[in-house]
């Protein structure tokens, strides 16, 4: 495997500009099939010593790539036959003695100077499930070949009961790409059927290992035709009297069929051809007479534009990928607006009496599988007109749902944890403990599934799930003959300009991204 530098002649960008790349990927949750896995470090005792290779990412820079090692868990190091790199990735020192093995010839790392592990070897449940992956999964890897940067990713997928059937209802924590990123995630289980002994099944549907660190839920009472519904700022509201817009329309006709149900007929646009950072508006029309506090639902999920982007993005780092994941592990890249923040979410406008735009707030939720349900609390009184005004970029979203409600109170959530967790396939022992423990995480792979339960204390309740974790994208051989510092060095540093250059390309493959997206998941037979 080929690393290089930061002062590559190709590549020079300033430290915050990496961290540009490097936050670019953490703003979509989709996957990339690889050879290799980047581990964190508490998670080392779990790898065998059989593999092919682990490289050891240190906080000072360098790096140690052993072909024979041990890991020592009484004195938390790890020893082993290979080689030192310097920060620029000269070799130091070589120690490899397979006749005589002597201790005091080993390397000896303490991991508590350890940023980042990265192995081709994933572990026994990988490896024992990769020849199989290959044969089942033949067909996937021929319909990713006519559009690879639209093949199935996903972060752990939540599926419920909704009264009919086992539908799917949230993706978890779709920004956590490394341990350093790893952060929370709450998403409204908007279709799921509450009673008082309620499933989650939760899968792995992608070419990833997923770590989730604990899935709880946040329940609230409710009665009647109350619903709850969280802005996005972390607060929820209890709603009552929703209601309809009259009209929702562009320059392009009335769509009002399109958001009007939670039905998946969903408003989205295409890109524009040439510039994919080019915005849009939708005009709703509310009647209604009620002087009362109000706020603007939506319901909505991302295109694959995003997914695109990133793969994209990684296709271009190539061979270079740990190199800044570690620099980023080691607290070394700065953070700083990128492309997605050029794309942005969907803005909310309102038109006061006398025809000026107010901005009322902002929703911009990450992941193409399912679709999330916020609320934005509007500053204007329902009278008996309410007009608003949605600026999205074009070709960024789906949305399935706009609708009015008024907003009685604030409320707070019951915290629930799982009772018991059935394994329907996967190979952790104690899934429960695993997401019980703080400390711990149920990792899944490929085509795992576990099914959570939890004993609500309402029988008629709202329901939103509170995940945690991160995972881990694996990298295509495919998308390292791609690898381009000087189109990535544009992609970050002239951002405005690489989405005019990539509308071309993008249009291309944008037709058939949805229908290859779909029909490329990973499931278990």
């Amino acid at each position: 495997m080929k690393i290089i530098s930061g002062d590559n002649k190709f590549f020079r960008i300033p430290k915050y500009a990496l961290g540009t790349i490097i936050i670019f990927f953490v703003f979509s949750c989709k996957t990339i099939a690889v050879k290799r896995e980047i581990k964190k470090v508490q998670e080392i005792s779990t790898i065998s010593p059989t593999q092919k290779f682990i490289k050891s990412h240190m906080k000072d820079g360098t790096v140690y790539i052993l072909h024979d090692w041990s890991f020592d868990k009484t004195n938390n190091s790890m020893c082993g036959y290979g080689s030192l790199l310097g920060i620029n990735r000269n070799v130091i020192e070589t120690r490899d003695n397979k006749k005589s093995k002597t201790k005091d010839n080993l390397f000896t790392i303490s991991l508590s100077e350890v940023a980042l592990i990265e192995t081709n070897y994933t572990g026994p449940s990988i490896a024992g499930g990769l020849t199989l992956v290959t044969g089942l999964t033949g067909i996937f890897a021929i319909i990713c070949l006519s559009n690879p940067k639209a093949c199935f990713g996903s972060c752990p997928t939540f599926y419920a009961n909704n009264g009919d059937t086992l539908a799917l209802q949230a993706e978890g924590f779709s920004t956590s790409v490394s341990p350093s990123l790893e952060k929370n995630d709450i998403d409204m289980l908007y279709s799921a059927s509450p009673n008082r002994n309620f499933e989650l099944v939760v899968t792995n549907e992608a070419l990833e290992t997923h770590s989730i660190r604990y899935a709880n839920l946040l329940v609230f009472e409710k009665t009647g035709d109350e619903r709850i519904f969280a802005d996005p700022y972390g607060s929820f509201y209890k709603c009552t009297e929703i209601s309809k817009p009259t009209t929702c329309e562009n320059k392009k006709g009335d769509y009002l069929k399109k958001i009007a149900d939670v039905d998946g007929d969903e408003y989205f646009s295409s890109t524009d051809s040439s510039n994919l950072n080019s915005k849009e508006e939708l005009i709703l029309n509310f009647a209604t007479n009620k002087n009362k506090k109000i706020g603007l639902i939506i319901g909505k999920r991302q295109t694959l534009l995003t997914t695109f982007l990133m793969y994209q993005g990684l296709s271009y780092m190539g061979n270079s990928v740990t190199y800044w994941m570690a620099e980023f592990e080691r607290g070394k890249i700065e953070q700083k607006e990128g492309i997605f923040d050029l794309l942005g979410g969907i803005k909310v406008y309102s038109k006061n009496s006398i025809g000026d735009w107010k901005f009322e707030g902002e929703i911009n939720e990450t992941g193409p599988i399912a679709t999330d349900f916020n609320i934005i609390p509007l500053s204007v009184q329902a009278k008996e007109n309410v007009e608003l005004k949605l600026v999205l970029n074009k070709g960024l979203w789906r949305i399935d749902y706009l609708a009015l409600s008024t907003l009685t109170e604030k409320v707070v959530p019951r915290l629930v944890e799982p009772t018991s967790v059935e394994t329907i396939t996967g190979s952790e022992a104690f899934p429960l403990e695993k997401l019980k423990n703080k400390a711990e995480y149920l990792v899944t792979y490929p085509g795992d599934a576990y099914k959570i339960k939890y004993e609500l204390p309402f029988s008629n309740a709202e329901l939103f799930l509170d995940s945690k974790g991160y995972y881990l994208e694996w990298i295509r051989d495919e998308w390292v003959k791609e690898q381009n510092f000087k189109k990535l060095n544009l992609m970050i540093n002239k951002p405005s300009q690489f989405l005019k250059k990539s509308a071309s390309q993008f249009k291309k493959l944008e037709p058939q991204m949805e229908q290859t997206f779909w029909n490329s998941r990973y499931v278990k037979k």
